[in-house]
């Protein structure tokens, strides 16, 4: 009956959306919900250098709501970076900031505003979120209360949340508050990319194309997102190259799951050199490029045949996170084992880990292909 009333909703609130005139978002009262986008403009970072050990004597000084004010575009536009080709390393920054500062707060909760506090709950969430501990990162996301500014982003990240898990009773119930935000495109976008996860591809795909009008003259950001879950919908019907051309949207300032997703549609059309020619743009000898792009590159370079550098490079890579039994980079590990250094049993065992801790589209094909190899003992590459 639940599940019913749900879809019932949904029903409802899509029939009433599609009326609804094209919601802008301006910058002046969306600006701070920016961060929590799927996509987003990308800012410098700001220089900080946080110093671990502080005296006691000087945490007063250190930590203080002035400094806290200072601080927190750093954090924002560190998180946002970090997402981008080559700067992963920012999140580390990122998280060591936040984590000293909610140990902080957690001590002297009076240190902070509840605005103040409820940002630094949501940087909290979004850390915990990276590192697969969803439980720690939703009971952070209930200290952000309805009444706040904040509590838009909140629902975006819950909702985010539960898709990975699956729980998608939960992720309706969380875009359904969206509309309380009057958000009415980013409610029906998630409502969308919900249906669609539980089993209507075919139906949110359509409505996805009915609603293009919309979404074409909306912000960047909403525009970003429907790319994001029109690609992903169409990647569940095995549309791949119109999974493509929705992942190469506005790419080049894209973070690198936009990119996994682009490179993997494009691979799957055989267009292994046009993938092996536009990501090795994103390399400089300033940086060093995640795992995942090294491994896409990888397999691009062994379905060209021209020689064997990026798949020595992604072998250390691979190895050295299998000896630290890196978890957090199973999918890298499953797609390496199935792509690049045929391993039916490395594949699926990694694959399965994976899949314990994230349940999107591309988690679910990674499994899938890993059983599949393991059944036929073959690892047939798509060319």
């Amino acid at each position: 009956m639940k599940n019913s009333i749900l879809k019932t909703s949904l029903n409802t609130v899509l029939s009433g959306l599609i009326a609804l005139p094209v919601l802008f978002i301006s910058n002046t009262g969306y600006a701070e919900n920016n961060t929590w986008l799927p996509e987003n403009d990308h800012v410098l970072v700001l220089s900080y250098q946080p110093n671990p050990k502080i005296a006691a004597n000087e945490k007063t000084e250190v930590y203080s709501s002035n400094n806290w004010k200072k601080l927190e575009p750093v954090i924002q536009n560190l998180l946002i970076e970090s997402s981008l080709p080559g700067k992963s390393h920012l999140e580390q920054q990122a998280r060591q900031l936040v984590f000293q500062w909610a140990n902080v707060v957690e001590n002297d909760p009076t240190l902070l505003s509840s605005r103040e506090a409820s940002r630094l709950k949501l940087f909290k969430a979004q850390l915990l979120q990276k590192q697969h501990r969803f439980k720690e990162a939703l009971l952070e996301l209930k200290g952000i209360k309805q009444n706040t500014h904040l509590y838009a982003q909140k629902i975006l990240i819950e909702s985010r949340i539960h898709h990975i898990q699956g729980q998608y009773d939960k992720a309706r119930q969380s875009c359904n508050q969206l509309l309380n935000q009057r958000l009415p495109l980013f409610a029906q976008l998630c409502l969308i990319e919900t249906e669609a996860l539980a089993g209507q591809p075919e139906k949110t795909y359509k409505l996805l194309g009915d609603f293009k009008p919309q979404y074409a003259h909306s912000s960047q950001e909403v525009l970003n997102w429907y790319h994001q879950v029109a690609g992903s919908i169409a990647r569940i019907l095995s549309k791949t190259f119109d999974a493509q051309q929705h992942f190469s949207f506005n790419l080049d300032q894209a973070p690198n799951s936009q990119w996994f997703q682009w490179a993997d549609m494009a691979l799957s059309n055989g267009n292994a050199n046009l993938v092996l020619t536009k990501m090795k743009q994103l390399n400089n000898p300033d940086i060093e490029l995640e795992d995942g792009l090294i491994i896409r590159m990888a397999r691009a370079e062994k379905i060209l045949g021209n020689n064997n550098e990026l798949q020595s490079l992604a072998k250390q890579r691979i190895e050295l996170r299998v000896k630290r039994n890196d978890r957090l980079h199973a999918a890298d590990i499953a797609y390496y084992y199935l792509h690049i250094d045929p391993q039916a049993e490395q594949a699926l065992y990694w694959a399965e880990k994976n899949w314990q801790s994230v349940k999107e589209p591309a988690d679910s094909e990674l499994l899938m292909l890993a059983r599949q190899i393991n059944q036929q003992g073959v690892t047939h590459e798509q060319h």
